[in-house]
């Protein structure tokens, strides 16, 4: 375009740019780049870290990318990988109708739910990095480790659906967490299962890099321009017909976990299982006996400053959350994955692949009552009883009876937040006229 061209247009005003810009949206359509999953660069790194190499960018980290992307799909097109029983796990059909762009397919089917309500928070990944959860407090939670905290299961298994739903219902009181009552069940189950898909495919992840590929040294099938100075010392020091024995025996094993067979039953498998069977994992609480009442409460009182169940210890003689732990390097295992307190020499890498600043963990504050994993006395008797994953929170000792559990619930839920310690001072006018 020429100068009198311009001219001309600028004449011609804001209309033929719009003539213009309305036939090249025309033309090419309104581009949006499709959602993708991210590779958990932060496990890579830590990997990396602890191995001492740099993973294959041909022979690890494709492989890996590949064999998920066949197994789990994409954000907008999601499909399960074929484990027997995994519709007992995860629905597909729900899954899709959470998964997507928010709006309507081509069949007017409804989806993108997740993005509509929970990817700014979670993230794509669901990784717990989503754009608004450096401000948050406490971070949203990061699925792909399949840890959560608030479940019915014990230390180390997965939550049952219903778990997970009741969260999604409820909200998380005290956190960023809303409640979703306002959805109808479809769209609260749909929600459901598309944080379980995101789990299982997280924790497949997980394992590719640190159990399976991040066993195998790379060093013998890169370029000697690829490897660091540790990689290419090690390969100095074989000869070449252990250099090709060692090439050999490391395609070997990535062809293995090429196959989707091998990759079904060694890794995906067995995660899926694990969410199947936790419905048979839930803590029974049987009938509790007796009634709340004065004597229950005040027994409860006992127990919780007692050395049997060390509750003080955290929660502090207060009941304030300013236990002795409060002051130490108490960090939840989301953080102490990529964070070791001891040796913060390696955060700011962590810190420039995604990882949020470390915060410390504090134990709460009951005098408040509020209770993020729900203040049902059931909810409350599960936290005790199984400890709370991931956040230190221990499991009561097996010594603990079960009437004993009740009345520290009783304890938690009527004494603490209502006795004279609890109660805000009455309040003081500030600058009352005197009147006389």
């Amino acid at each position: 375009m020429n100068a009198e061209d311009c001219s001309r247009t600028g004449r011609g005003g804001w209309a033929g740019w719009a003539l213009v810009v309305l036939g090249a949206i025309a033309t090419t359509g309104c581009y949006s780049p499709a959602a993708k999953f991210e590779p958990n660069k932060i496990a890579i790194h830590k990997s990396e870290l602890e191995n001492e190499y740099q993973f294959s960018e041909q022979y690890q980290l494709q492989p890996i990318a590949k064999i998920l992307a066949d197994a789990f799909g994409t954000p907008d097109d999601p499909k399960l990988p074929p484990v027997p029983g995994i519709e007992d796990v995860l629905d597909l059909e729900k899954i899709k109708m959470a998964a997507g762009p928010y709006g309507s397919d081509e069949n007017g089917k409804q989806r993108g739910l997740y993005r509509q309500h929970c990817v700014h928070c979670h993230g794509i990944n669901g990784d717990g990095a989503g754009p608004t959860a450096a401000f948050l407090d406490p971070y949203p939670r990061d699925y792909r480790p399949g840890k959560y905290k608030f479940k019915s299961t014990g230390t180390g298994l997965p939550p049952t659906h219903a778990d997970l739903k009741r969260i999604i219902d409820n909200g998380a009181a005290g956190t960023a967490m809303p409640s979703f009552k306002l959805l109808t069940e479809d769209e609260v189950e749909a929600l459901t299962h598309y944080v379980k898909y995101l789990s299982i495919r997280g924790q497949a992840e997980l394992f590719l890099i640190e159990a399976q590929f991040g066993d195998l040294y790379p060093a013998v099938v890169k370029s000697p321009s690829e490897r660091n100075a540790e990689e290419q010392k090690y390969v100095d020091e074989l000869s070449p017909e252990e250099v090709e024995e060692e090439k050999e025996e490391f395609l070997e094993e990535v062809k293995f976990f090429e196959s989707e067979e091998n990759i079904v039953e060694e890794v995906i498998g067995p995660i899926v299982d694990s969410w199947a069977e936790a419905i048979d994992e839930v803590t029974i609480v049987d009938e509790r006996p007796g009634k709340v009442d004065t004597a229950s409460i005040e027994k409860g009182r006992e127990l919780f400053f007692s050395a049997k169940t060390g509750c003080a210890g955290c929660h502090g003689e207060s009941a304030l959350g300013d236990g002795q732990t409060a002051e130490a390097d108490f960090y939840d295992d989301w953080t102490r994955f990529y964070y070791d307190p001891s040796d913060p020499s390696t955060l700011p890498g962590y810190l420039a692949l995604g990882a949020l600043e470390p915060r410390k963990l504090r134990p709460r504050n009951l005098r408040q009552g509020v209770f993020r994993g729900g203040r049902r006395p059931l909810d409350i008797y599960w936290r005790i009883r199984n400890g709370i994953e991931g956040a230190k929170m221990p499991a009561a000792p097996p010594s603990v009876t079960d009437e004993e559990i009740w009345q520290l619930v009783d304890f938690v839920r009527h004494g603490l937040p209502y006795d004279a310690l609890s109660e805000n001072e009455p309040h003081q006018p500030e600058n009352a006229r005197v009147r006389n």
